[in-house]
C-alpha cells in the first residue's frame, strides 16, 4: 500500500511540475526595438538590416566563411542577432551563418568572420536574411 501511495504522489507531483512550465510567447514577442519603440515610431526591419553589411563571402574552405560588418546606428546601446543566408551558384539556399553581439555602443562598428553551418562547393552568394536589434544584456 505504501508503494502505491508513493507512486501516485510522485505522479501527481510530476504532472504538476509539467503543467507549471514556461508560458509560450506569441511569435515575434522577443523582437523589441530600442528607443524607436519607446517613442512610438518603431523602426522598420529594413533599418536594422541597413546596420549589417556582408564584406566577404568565401567558399574556399570546408564551410563557407562570411565576414560581416555591423554598426549600431542608434543613439543607445543595443544587442544584435543576425542571420546570413548562403546560396549556391544556382541561387539555392545552402545554409546560413549566425552573428550575435550582446552589447554594442552607439556608433560602434564590429567586423567579424562567421562560419557557415553547411559545407558548400563552388561559388556562393551571401545576403542578410534576418537582423534584429534588441535591448542590450
Amino acid at each position: 500500500m505504501k508503494r502505491t501511495t508513493t507512486g501516485v504522489l510522485l505522479a501527481v507531483v510530476a504532472m504538476t511540475l509539467t503543467a507549471c512550465g514556461e508560458e509560450k510567447q506569441p511569435a515575434g514577442a522577443d523582437v523589441v526595438q530600442t528607443s524607436a519603440a519607446q517613442t512610438g515610431s518603431a523602426a522598420p526591419a529594413e533599418d536594422v538590416a541597413a546596420d549589417v553589411k556582408v564584406t566577404k563571402c568565401d567558399s574556399g574552405s570546408y564551410t563557407p566563411k562570411i565576414t560581416i560588418e555591423v554598426t549600431n546606428s542608434t543613439g543607445e546601446d543595443a544587442r544584435y542577432a543576425v542571420t546570413i543566408a548562403i546560396k549556391d551558384a544556382d541561387g539555392k539556399a545552402s545554409g546560413e551563418a549566425l552573428f550575435a553581439k550582446n552589447r554594442m555602443s552607439p556608433g560602434q562598428k564590429v567586423t567579424e568572420e562567421i562560419p557557415g553551418d553547411t559545407p558548400v562547393k563552388g561559388k556562393i552568394t551571401c545576403e542578410v536574411a534576418r537582423a534584429k536589434r534588441l535591448p542590450p544584456k
